[in-house]
């Protein structure tokens, strides 16, 4: 291991303490001893860089998510540049399902681990990170990585440094199919004021920002009148959900909103069944 593993550590029984840690892993041993081994190492040096990473990838073992995250961090705080420690944070955010901050992290070990670079090819191929299925959240945090300028400018420019030009850009604009209306209404169900608070949240600690709402619908048809007068009808159910989306934000605080309406004149997907219903219904929101 690079000798700056030990960061600023010199205190003699906390690296041991990680040597041992690295017998009992090879030699296949229980997992409560490899943590005693590395909890104990940082009671003695916290600012230990390897023990916190090695800590962390036994917690993602165990789904302990949070403190996984915690101890990545504190990882990279010590040792900024950390492939693995970046590898293990972008995993166990794509874990939890926070794509955009696994992105984030993957570009970091982009140039240094083969691994980050495949993730980071399917995420963008997949366009993962810019999605929010029914029955999720995506919280502010991860909206941050999408939405602030300067923190995508970073990550764009990894995407460059990496040599990954051909794969496309980290664009300010998300796709939320967990916002639903009731049939044929542009007012929302409950169960939306989670989604609405991170995104207010988000867009209130951005300074000089358009924020621009899109409605879309399906291919349904408007019963009981003409193709064009059905044409119409999504594209104003359309515009009245994104207006809805955007009078829940202004409540909260959130200025410089746009909305727009494009009824189901640019869908996602081809077809008219109840799987393409669901996949072209959506707000998509960007800011500018």
């Amino acid at each position: 291991m690079p000798l700056n593993s030990w960061g600023e550590c010199n205190n003699d029984l906390a690296i041991d303490l990680v040597y041992q840690f690295h017998d009992v892993h090879n030699q296949g041993g229980g997992i409560y001893r490899k943590k005693a081994l590395l909890e104990r190492a940082l009671e003695l040096c916290p600012t230990m860089p390897e023990a916190h990473n090695n800590l962390a990838s036994l917690l993602e073992d165990e789904k302990a998510y949070s403190e996984a995250i915690s101890h990545y961090k504190l990882a990279l705080q010590y040792r900024p540049h950390f492939p693995q420690a970046w590898y293990g944070l972008g995993e166990t955010y794509y874990k939890q399902g926070q794509f955009v901050l696994s992105l984030e992290a993957h570009l970091q070990a982009c140039l240094d681990d083969e691994d980050s670079k495949k993730r980071v090819i399917a995420l963008l191929d997949e366009q993962s990170y810019a999605v929010t299925e029914a029955g999720e959240i995506i919280n502010k945090e991860s909206l941050l990585a999408l939405y602030d300028p300067e923190r995508r400018q970073v990550m764009n420019q990894l995407l460059s440094d990496c040599g990954l030009r051909g794969v496309g850009r980290v664009m300010p604009v998300h796709t939320f199919r967990n916002f639903h209306f009731n049939i044929g209404k542009a007012d929302l169900q409950p169960g939306s004021d989670e989604q609405l608070d991170e995104l207010a949240a988000t867009f209130n600690s951005i300074s000089d920002k358009l924020v621009q709402i899109q409605g879309y619908t399906d291919i349904q048809s408007f019963k009981g009148v003409s193709k064009q007068e059905s044409d119409q009808l999504n594209v104003q159910l359309s515009q009245n959900r994104a207006a809805t989306i955007a009078a829940a934000l202004a409540k909260r605080g959130v200025r410089n909103l746009k909305t727009e309406g494009h009824g189901y004149r640019q869908p996602l997907v081809q077809g008219n069944n109840p799987a393409t219903w669901a996949k072209n219904r959506r707000v998509e929101i960007q800011v500018r």
